[in-house]
């Protein structure tokens, strides 16, 4: 998935100001001229009291005031293209580590009340940088920099200083002083009514309870055994000894891949559907209300046109024109799965008319099984969790140049959490944290969260991965479990861990706005989707994917059929996506005010999917990217585009060549957001990119 925040640095949503400080001239130059402080980790045991990550975030937002109120105290005649970006940088930069902290802690900290610190601290940081983006005397200090100044200053500082104006234009500077106040106001409400989205979901872990053991039949060895213990655990401790199987996705994934109990997959996976109802159907629908009035008064018909205006799309017609195109490439290769599967699905069900999305993975697995000679539980011994991260790490650094280091002593805010030190040529060059497995009121899916950027010349760049993959378990006696991982959920891990390396290897610019993941958002995905491919490459599986109890390495004929196999059933699976993103750009792509949340989707179901919808079923209730990708969930497979054409350049050089790997690091990860990304693209491949590779990889083994 996304990372948590892509291109969500402080300043790109800039807002209206308070009155100016009494300063003068000379104090306003030189406290700009000053560098922005280094942060270093140990601020990051704010995360310890809520008292404490308040104080913190406080702080910066006075810190920041007084920087803004310094760049409005400038003279006319003392305004330099260099003072105002590095008043504009001053303020970035004391934001950035209480942004990335707040949406960080609100998703994973256990503790209630430091998690509504976080949402206040998130609140606050919003409102702020909203009233930055509409203040008149800011964006006047930025219009008077000379033209010629910005003409003849470096490439880094001219398009430093051209988003700057553009993000303030889009944000609606030039309104009137009543339609920028609603302006600020709406930007305050959605920060609360999208925070309060995720909390349902994050809240909301449902159960499905199993009254025999023997209907868990088909599932993994280890997964029925560690099941059963806990049920027998709570009955020798007087509670229920019911097998508990909850819609967390280490339940979840493996039960409807595996489980022959047909009944019980769609119990679960109605539990699952059902996620966050009934309260997140009102949300969403004051959600897309108040997107929709934020766009009109900003001169855009919709949402989805407003926002795809600083994307690499630029405009709807651009989406809708992507999503029809393929659409027409993936439905013939669906169409053709689906029968398929439908056909296997009578074998066992004759009165069966359609494949439910409860039979989607168990179908597909089958068909997988009897057609492709494989089976997913073949792999599962291979890939521990401790050895699939230890992997992921030994790959990575060979690559890159990296190397890892356990930071044992840095504090961090639960149990099971680790910190990280990386490292290039024995030098610390940023941290991090893994985040890696459930617990409740967690966030429920795989993300990458940026904390700090990292900057030429500044503070370090800080990150945590937070995923929910299988919890290794030591036994009191005989072998414990290993935390056995599906393969999805290793190729899960490289992405997300591309996600981290890219947001803590583009530190080479000293501007907060041109580092870390500061890249157009329908790019975002692409620097972490290539690095998938080194999941399905036996050079790269064979490092470390041992079996658990005889020490085995993966065998190459094993990752071939497993390779092979992953071709039956891509065309559905990426129709699936296709669903998604039409759905999140056309649900944003109409006037809300008559929209019915039923109605609308079971439109987007018959036009798109291809399942039938789920009686009872509210997917609009627990999507989360709803609230953070909006109307853009069109990007994974824009940018999916982009990362099946930059391996084209792996392919012909090798996945394991070191020089490759780093013109990759220097061409796209180091240098953030330096260049609009096409730019970046056409770095590495040394051409534009094109739809040939992608559309070759879906017809592949057709």
């Amino acid at each position: 998935m996304r990372p948590a925040r892509p291109n969500a640095h402080p300043l790109k949503t800039l807002s209206a100001l308070s009155a100016l400080s009494a300063l003068s001239a000379l104090s306003a130059l030189s406290a700009l001229a000053a560098p922005a402080p280094a942060l270093t980790l140990e601020p990051f045991a704010v995360w310890a009291t809520p008292e404490q990550l308040t104080a913190d975030c406080d702080a910066a937002l006075a810190d920041a005031a007084a920087a803004r109120d310094q760049l409005k105290g400038l003279r006319r005649a003392d305004l330099t293209l260099t003072l105002a970006l590095k008043g504009h940088n001053k303020i970035s930069a004391r934001l950035d580590r209480p942004y990335g902290l707040s949406g960080l802690l609100f998703n994973v900290h256990p503790d209630e009340a430091l998690r509504a610190a976080a949402q206040g601290c998130e609140q606050r940081l919003s409102k702020f940088t909203s009233d930055l983006a509409l203040d008149r005397g800011l964006f006047e200090v930025f219009s008077a920099v000379r033209a010629e100044e910005v003409q003849g200053a470096d490439p880094d500082a001219r398009r430093l200083y051209e988003l700057v104006m553009r993000d303030f234009k889009r944000a609606g500077v030039h309104l009137s002083d009543e339609a920028r106040a609603r302006l600020a106001q709406i930007n305050e409400e959605l920060t609360r009514l999208s925070q309060d989205y995720l909390k349902n979901i994050n809240d909301d872990t449902k159960t499905l309870y199993v009254d025999d053991p023997a209907r868990l039949k088909g599932l993994p060895e280890d997964f029925v055994a560690a099941k059963v213990a806990e049920a027998a655990a709570r009955a020798k401790a007087g509670g229920d000894g019911r097998v508990r199987l909850s819609t967390d996705y280490p339940d979840f994934f493996p039960f409807e891949q595996y489980a022959e109990d047909r009944a019980l997959r769609a119990d679960l996976y109605r539990l699952f559907l059902s996620r966050g109802m009934p309260q997140n159907a009102e949300l969403l629908t004051r959600v897309l209300k108040l997107r929709h009035e934020y766009a009109n008064l900003l001169g855009a018909p919709t949402w989805a046109e407003y926002n795809a205006g600083d994307k690499m799309v630029r405009d709807a017609k651009t989406i809708a024109g992507f999503l029809e195109q393929i659409t027409a490439i993936t439905r013939p290769i669906a169409d053709r799965e689906l029968a398929q599967l439908l056909r296997r699905v009578q074998r066992d069900d004759p009165a069966a008319r359609a494949v439910e999305v409860w039979d989607r993975f168990y179908y597909t697995h089958k068909l997988r099984e009897e057609e492709r000679s494989f089976d997913a539980k073949q792999v599962r011994p291979y890939f521990g969790y401790a050895a699939v991260k230890d992997g992921v790490f030994a790959l990575y650094g060979e690559l890159f140049g990296l190397s890892f280091e356990r930071d044992a002593g840095q504090p961090v805010w639960a149990e099971g959490v680790e910190a990280y030190r990386l490292l290039r040529d024995g030098r610390v060059v940023g941290r991090f944290f893994l985040d890696m497995h459930p617990r409740p009121s967690k966030y429920k899916h795989a993300a990458m969260f940026p904390v700090q950027t990292g900057l030429k010349g500044g503070g370090l760049p800080v990150a945590s991965l937070v995923c929910n993959f299988p919890q290794p378990r030591a036994a009191s006696a005989g072998q414990g479990d290993p935390g056995l991982m599906e393969h999805s959920e290793v190729t899960t891990f490289f992405h997300e861990f591309g996600h981290l390396i890219h947001h803590l290897l583009a530190q080479e610019s000293p501007w907060v706005r041109l580092s870390g993941i500061n890249v157009e958002w329908d790019f975002v995905e692409a620097p972490s989707q290539i690095l998938e491919e080194w999941a399905w490459d036996h050079g790269a599986l064979s490092r470390f994917a041992r079996h658990a109890e005889t020490g085995e390495v993966i065998a190459k004929d094993l990752v071939a059929r497993m390779r092979a196999a992953e071709e039956l059933g891509k065309g559905v699976a990426v129709m699936r996506q296709i669903f998604y993103a039409s759905y999140s750009f056309f649900l944003h792509h109409q006037d809300p005010s008559a929209l019915k949340l039923e109605e609308f989707s079971q439109e987007m179901y018959k036009k798109y999917s291809p399942y039938p919808a789920v009686a009872g079923g509210a997917e609009y209730a627990n999507f989360g990217h709803l609230m953070g990708y909006s109307s853009m969930y069109y990007t994974y497979q824009w940018s999916l585009v982009i990362a099946k054409d930059l391996f084209t350049r792996f392919e012909r050089e090798g996945l394991l060549n070191v020089d490759a790997a780093r013109a990759y690091a220097k061409e796209i990860l180091a240098r953030g957001g330096a260049a609009p990304a096409a730019e970046l693209v056409r770095g590495f491949l040394g051409r534009d990119y094109t739809m040939e590779a992608y559309q070759r990889w879906l017809e592949r083994g057709q």
